[in-house]
């Protein structure tokens, strides 16, 4: 599927910082969620032959890695985007400072975070990050 259809299929747009790298991605809302046992807790991977982010249900310390892994394939550099899709982003995690800042309202994501060392935020993503300090 390309960027067009993503977009089309309702996907969102946002970035993620992990060891000081930011990229972007685009996503279901689904992948979103650091924490879908909190968000959907009947949601049992085993009944599904789809496989959910690697079966990661909480994208905790331990997980990371694995989450990223399973996401690869919705990594997209800013010179795949127009401006507009750029400024339509609606979530920035990082994992470094384990933050989550959505602006998105549609689901209050900031509120499924994996641990209470979690900071959510439902706020301007503009005010978390600089986008030209981004290696996108």
């Amino acid at each position: 599927m390309n960027i067009k259809q993503k977009f089309e299929e309702n996907f969102i747009l946002g970035c993620i910082k992990y060891n000081d790298q930011c990229s972007l991605y685009l996503m279901p809302i689904a992948y979103w969620i650091l924490n879908y046992k909190k968000y959907d807790p009947t949601y049992d991977p085993s009944k599904w032959d789809f496989v959910f982010r690697n079966n990661i249900l909480i994208v905790s310390d331990e997980s990371i890695d694995q989450f990223m892994t399973a996401i690869q394939a919705d990594k997209v550099t800013s010179n795949e985007l127009t401006q507009s899709e750029i400024a339509s982003m609606s979530f920035y995690i990082d994992f470094d400072s384990k933050v989550f800042v959505s602006s998105f309202s549609d689901v209050q994501v900031e509120d499924y975070l994996p641990h209470d060392g979690w900071q959510g935020l439902y706020d301007d993503l503009y005010h978390y990050y600089e986008f030209h300090k981004m290696e996108l």
